[in-house]
């Protein structure tokens, strides 16, 4: 189980290439598919070195999978893993 700073507790699971996200506070199950999936893992992988902010995200996404944290689908990503907890808001 992971908890995100201040937000509700979740517990992601691989399927594949794609993940499940369960939020144990509401019940609510999400299928990511494996592009999601890949955020999520840089996202993982920040929070476990104790990195994770708007600004070292924001790079990662960037510079490992040149992705424009910018563009409205990138933002709009962002906001959806905001709403279902994996990122603080």
């Amino acid at each position: 189980m992971v908890s995100a700073a201040g937000g509700p507790k979740y517990l992601l699971r691989r399927l594949g290439d794609a993940s499940v996200v369960f939020d144990s506070r509401n019940w609510q199950t999400h299928l990511l598919p494996p592009a999601t999936t890949v955020v999520v893992d840089v996202i993982e992988e920040l929070r476990e070195q104790g990195e994770l902010s708007n600004d070292t995200l924001a790079a990662a996404l960037r510079h490992d999978l040149e992705l424009d944290p910018d563009s409205p689908a990138i933002a709009d990503l962002l906001h959806m893993l905001r709403e279902i907890g994996i990122l603080p808001t």
